[in-house]
């Protein structure tokens, strides 16, 4: 009787919800105004636009015709309509959301010359080089080159530049007594781009050589780039309008126009091109563990978008001499898009440190550095306490549910290699752990990929292993809530069977990428003691949202690339099973 209680309260609070529901829906149909947006929800979305190729001006936050132009082409290309409404927003900034997290974007401040830029910290890593400082992508398609040197040489750059113009490639170029700037299209059809600033008598030159492939992260790095500190983020305000949007809190209520408020952010010198005038401010019954059988209380969602990054500052430069402009790197051929004016609205440069230094380049409190090499740690062993499942996220990392490491004396592998807890969150229920052997593989983990309702899924996991030993087991349902049990967005409901154990192993969407992490199910016995009826099919798992907001906000990377998903239509793909790992607790 209780429980029929608690389901017509639970109805009648959606009845009564109809109307708040209904209003929030027509708010996110109604067109866009930048009006009610926050300077970071702003700048945010003109970074969006940065990325997706459609905005070629300064991520400063202040909406301008340029911005608004950029939006009705981004809509027209992708909604079919140059009438930009609110819920527009949403696919566009998600793709930025997983840009952040994948490359590890932070924006980074240098004192030496005095300029900001946003930088891909995880895609780009700086290599050995005597004559500048060098960033290179992975795959070698993505060059970055800091230079400091004297008017001929900064010239030099330029000119060579343009000397490797293909016919045709209509190249850009802007110079004034402190900026320079050229892009254009070279040998090979790889994209070319120089930044030079002049500050007190130096002046500090990026350059810039990368595959077409690559032209959205240079638009976004452009677009940052300034001199003084930066208003440039990636960082939505939490409970503006980007903020309701993505996390659905909106409450029903239209958004208020925000107004200009005294934080430091808002205090940054603007900068803008020659002879403008800087424009003013815009208007501004519970489910438990599998493993333990206790309750797993639902809080209130983390949402996606909130960490800031934090500017590190440079260390002082060493004088060093001109250089020559490096060569392109290899060719290879492949359709090129325009590079047009890239941040023309936009003077500043971007260097990171005075090459000949020795230091390393400044690195945003709380990004992951490599550690010194470790004597290899002794093995765990002892007394099992319990068991669980982990999944790689990089080649040494595992995520797994928090309950499964809790109360545990020590952490370990099978194989009694230990683990270290790297943070860990038990309302969410999420916990991530590192030193695990690298298994050359990790699961595909993407903001553009969540649960959707209905669709099947696969859940991967090692139940009972303590006590059965059966190895990695597969069982697969389909997503049937996307809310927990207590109506909490941080869970999402599946029909896919989990048992102890199956705790922190990854819910699987059809195309092999993680859309959840397992986590708890119905104490069937609760529900046949105050229903008289067995539940059938009740377990849930932590959506992709909150575990991506988790990883950020902890400052975790990932490794470029996509990890292993793969088609789930039949046999499990080798590198999915390989990333998936039991996981013991000892006393």
């Amino acid at each position: 009787m209780r429980a029929l209680w608690t389901l017509i309260a639970f109805c009648l609070t959606l009845v009564l919800a109809l109307p708040d529901a209904a209003r929030a829906q027509g708010w996110a149909d109604q067109p866009f105004d930048p009006a009610p947006m926050s300077r970071e929800d702003i700048a945010t979305l003109q970074a969006a636009l940065a990325f997706s190729s459609d905005y070629y001006g300064f991520t400063d936050g202040i909406w301008n015709p340029d911005a608004q132009a950029a939006l009705e082409t981004y809509t027209q290309r992708v909604e079919g309509t140059n009438r930009p409404l609110y819920r527009h927003l949403i696919n566009l900034v998600m793709a930025l959301e997983d840009e952040r997290v994948k490359n590890g974007w932070q924006l980074f401040y240098s004192e030496t010359t005095n300029t900001s830029y946003l930088h891909p910290f995880e895609f780009l890593k700086e290599v050995d080089n005597p004559d500048a400082v060098e960033f290179l992508s992975a795959d070698e398609n993505f060059s970055l080159y800091v230079r400091f040197n004297d008017f001929a040489a900064m010239k030099d750059i330029h000119d060579w530049f343009m000397t490797k113009s293909l016919p045709g490639a209509d190249p850009y170029q802007f110079s004034d007594d402190n900026l320079w700037i050229t892009s254009t299209t070279i040998e090979g059809d790889y994209i070319a781009y120089a930044r030079s600033d002049m500050y007190q008598g130096n002046w500090s030159t990026v350059s810039i050589v990368l595959s077409p492939d690559y032209f959205p992260q240079l638009n976004l790095l452009a677009a940052s780039m300034t001199k003084g500190g930066s208003p440039a983020t990636l960082i939505w305000t939490e409970g503006g309008v980007i903020d309701q949007l993505i996390n659905g809190d909106s409450g029903g209520a239209a958004p208020t126009p925000k107004v200009a408020s005294n934080d430091p952010k808002d205090q940054v010198m603007r900068p803008m091109p020659p002879g403008v005038d800087a424009p003013p401010l815009p208007s501004m019954p519970e489910p438990v563990d599998v493993a333990d059988a206790t309750p797993v209380p639902a809080p209130a969602p983390p949402a996606l978008g909130t960490p800031s990054p934090s500017p590190a500052p440079a260390p002082a430069p060493a004088p060093a001499p001109a250089p020559s402009p490096s060569p392109a790197p290899s060719p290879a051929p492949s359709p090129t898009p325009s590079p047009g004016g890239l941040g023309v609205a936009n003077p500043g440069p971007a260097p990171i440190r005075a090459p000949g230094t020795g230091a390393e380049p400044a690195v945003p409190p709380g990004t992951a550095v490599a550690p010194a090499p470790e004597p290899p740690k002794q093995k765990i062993t002892g007394t099992l306490k319990g068991s669980g499942t982990g999944f790689y996220i990089a080649p040494t990392m595992l995520v797994t549910a928090a309950h499964v490491i809790e109360g545990c004396g020590a952490v370990a592998m099978i194989d009694g290699t230990p683990l270290d807890v790297v943070a860990a969150d038990s309302s969410l229920d999420i916990a991530v752990l590192a030193g695990a052997t690298d298994a050359g593989a990790w699961l595909k983990l993407s903001a553009l990929e969540v649960p959707k309702l209905g669709e099947a899924v696969t859940a991967l996991g090692y139940p009972y292993y303590t006590s059965l030993d059966q190895g990695l087991t597969v069982t697969s349902g389909n997503v049937s809530a996307l809310r927990g049990a207590d109506g909490s967005s941080n869970r999402v409901m599946i029909t896919a069977p989990v048992q102890p154990g199956n705790s922190g192993g990854p819910l699987l969407n059809k195309k092999g990428a993680v859309i959840g992490v397992v986590v708890s199910r119905i104490d069937d016995l609760a529900v046949l003691e105050e229903t008289g009826s067995l539940p059938q099919n009740m377990n849930f798992a932590v959506p992709s949202g909150p575990l991506l907001t988790f990883l950020a906000q902890n400052r975790i990377s990932r490794p470029q690339g996509d990890g292993s998903g793969a088609e789930m239509s039949g046999e499990v793909p080798a590198g999915v099973a390989m990333a998936v790992i039991p996981l013991h607790c000892y006393q």
